[in-house]
């Protein structure tokens, strides 16, 4: 039996209700012949612009690309070249290994095959040659190494000695210019007297005059030449001090200059060069003074053999004039001008005219003994010259302390004999000075 179960309207109106309303409201708002399209939520467009917007701003991944491929590129240009380089490369590296060593080597192997060079039939190998030996005339050998300890006692002993009789210089000039002084007046004097060979004799006294004025104005200068001599000596060895100092300051860093030597000079070379800059300017320092000293000797001659042709002169014109020539421009005066009143006032020419010559021997001794202390000099400086020019002995290198030692030794020494010699300039000339007064 079949039984048949009815549905509840309740239900079904309910279901036809809601589809109505949810379809309802949206073909209300459509109008004919439009189509519905979804939009887009508020959260979508924004995440959208911000992606388009980092695209356009940082365009990382082609820079990348692009860099990465040249890079590859240049290494492998690179690799390539290097591979074609090897074997030059190689060669280049072999010369400057061969180079190298030999530079290093070359003074030790010299060294040790120095007594070889003693034997016959040895001694003109090119090993016994020493570096920078020239066979043309007028040139030097270059020194192997520096021997300052030396260089600078030379310096200082024959300086100093130039510097005490420097001062004694200055003194004998002025005395010379005042008895030049004295004999012009004498001049007139002869001039004017009654002696047969008067004007000879004034001649004569004119030339005595223009030569001894000569012998003062060159002592003078000598003296500047000796001071400015010490000065320049000084400042060589002061800049040698310095560069001395500042290549030892320096750290042996050295990886470099042991792999690139020629990037800067080792100590050694610098010591080398400024030791030959320095006695390089000691020889031609000692040169030009030997020159101004021979200058000066010519005239104090010259001025001698003025004085005995004034003395063969005046021993003609009277007999009573003593034969010493030492007093002869004094009894000139006092022949010339008698003991008449008038010349009661130049007692003082009359021990100046007197003391003429004494001045000048006074100034050829010093003129001589400069000389021989210059030509000493010179023996000294051309004897450390072929010492150094020798082959160094193996252990016998000088450390660099004793170096710089021993230039601020000499500086103090030279700085010391100066002003020594300055005070003893200054202490002459007020003496000689004041007995004027």
């Amino acid at each position: 039996m079949e039984q048949h179960i009815p549905r509840s309207p309740s239900r079904s109106s309910s279901k036809t209700t809601a589809s109505s309303r949810a379809v309802t409201p949206r073909k209300r708002r459509l109008k004919p012949g439009s189509v519905a399209a979804p939009g887009p939520s508020p959260k979508k467009v924004s995440l959208a612009r911000h992606t388009s917007s980092a695209k356009v701003v940082l365009p990382t991944e082609p820079v990348f690309d692009g860099s990465l491929f040249i890079l590859r590129y240049a290494l492998d240009v690179l690799k390539t070249a290097v591979n074609l380089l090897r074997k030059p490369l190689a060669f280049l590296v072999f010369l400057w290994m061969l180079a190298y060593l030999l530079g290093r080597m070359s003074h030790t192997i010299r060294a040790v095959f120095a007594p070889l060079c003693y034997l016959p039939g040895i001694s003109r190998a090119a090993i016994c040659t020493p570096d920078g030996y020239l066979t043309t005339q007028g040139t030097r050998r270059s020194p192997k190494w520096a021997d300052y300890p030396t260089l600078v006692d030379v310096q200082s002993a024959t300086l100093e000695q130039l510097l005490d009789e420097s001062s004694s210089g200055s003194a004998l000039a002025l005395q010379i210019k005042k008895a030049e002084m004295a004999t012009t007046d004498l001049v007139t004097l002869v001039r004017v007297s009654e002696l047969k060979s008067r004007d000879t004799l004034g001649d004569a006294l004119r030339q005595f005059v223009d030569d001894a004025r000569a012998a003062g104005r060159a002592l003078n200068k000598l003296n500047s030449k000796v001071t400015s001599a010490v000065d320049g000596i000084m400042a060589v060895n002061d800049y040698a001090l310095r560069t001395i100092e500042s290549a030892q300051s320096q750290s042996a860093s050295s990886i470099l200059r042991q792999i690139l030597p020629w990037t800067s000079k080792r100590k050694t070379d610098l010591v080398l060069s400024t030791f030959e800059d320095s006695m390089n300017y000691l020889s031609a320092t000692v040169a030009r003074l030997v020159v101004e000293f021979e200058l000066n000797l010519q005239n104090l001659d010259r001025l001698e053999e003025q004085l005995s042709v004034l003395h063969e002169l005046v021993s003609r014109e009277d007999k009573s004039i003593s034969s010493a020539k030492s007093e002869l421009l004094g009894e000139l005066w006092t022949k010339a001008g008698g003991n008449r009143r008038k010349l009661r006032g130049y007692e003082h020419h009359l021990q100046l005219l007197k003391g003429l010559s004494e001045y000048r021997k006074q100034a050829l001794a010093h003129v001589v003994g400069a000389l021989q202390t210059l030509a000493q000099m010179s023996e000294d400086i051309e004897s450390l010259r072929e010492r150094v020019a020798a082959p160094e002995l193996v252990g016998g290198r000088i450390p660099l302390e004793v170096h710089i030692r021993s230039i601020q030794s000499g500086l103090e020494r030279l700085n010391e004999g100066r002003s020594k010699a300055k005070a003893r300039e200054s202490e002459a000339v007020k003496r000689i000075l004041g007995s004027d007064v």
